[in-house]
């Protein structure tokens, strides 16, 4: 029982050490010796634990399911849809993202270089379902994922084109633009489109996220 505890604390420490590494070095000068460095292991244990592209698939994920707290505990009551809340998260995430040079920087080397598959977006492909769902588009399995390809390949390329000069705020038509693309591609009404962005402008007001970081 106390190996099986020790286990864990130590799988803790490295995955915490990692993050303070990211932070501070970014993804690629993260090495795995800096890792054991910082967390005082070995660097065997820390190969044994994870692979470095493990670590940061789990601090992203982690990171999308803090913002989903966040949004499902206070507001959820609010949201009319899934779009609404697929808007809040993204003007919530790339305001954590834009605000912190080093967030900043890593989540470029996570797009540019696809560290994390399909940049997340099978973390939040159920998401999308339900928002095409919402405005009752009869859609196949095929399109729809032939949909997710182009959604990701059109965020991918404006962002790469815009990333440097984004402001969380005064680009926060941007970054509706783009928690809009898939239903937009998808073939929804603008005006609709519109009018849930605006609601969801109104309920993101209501959003404390003060708290939720990306790495530290």
């Amino acid at each position: 029982m106390a190996t099986y505890k020790k286990g864990i604390e130590t799988k803790e420490k490295i995955f915490q050490s990692a993050k303070k590494m990211f932070y501070e070095y970014g993804y690629k000068s993260a090495t795995i010796e800096r890792i054991a460095d910082e967390a005082k292991v070995p660097i065997g244990l820390v190969n044994y634990y994870f692979k470095k592209n493990d670590i940061l698939s789990l601090v992203y994920l982690q990171f999308i399911e803090n913002i989903r707290k966040a949004i499902d505990d206070q507001v959820s009551d609010t949201i009319e849809n899934p779009l609404q809340r697929h808007i809040i998260f993204t003007r919530i995430f790339y305001s954590i993202m834009l605000n912190n040079n080093r967030n900043r920087e890593l989540y470029k080397e996570i797009f540019i270089n696809q560290l994390v598959q399909a940049d997340g977006s099978d973390l939040i492909g159920n998401d999308f379902m339900d928002i095409i769902r919402t405005f009752d588009i009869d859609i196949t399995e095929s399109i729809f994922r032939r949909l997710m390809i182009a959604e990701y390949g059109a965020r991918r390329e404006l962002l790469i084109d815009r990333y440097d000069v984004l402001d969380p705020q005064k680009s926060k038509d941007f970054i509706n633009f783009l928690a809009t693309i898939s239903v937009r591609l998808a073939g929804v009404d603008i005006k609709l489109v519109m009018n849930n962005i605006k609601r969801a402008e109104e309920i993101l007001r209501s959003v404390d996220y003060s708290s939720i970081k990306f790495l530290i």
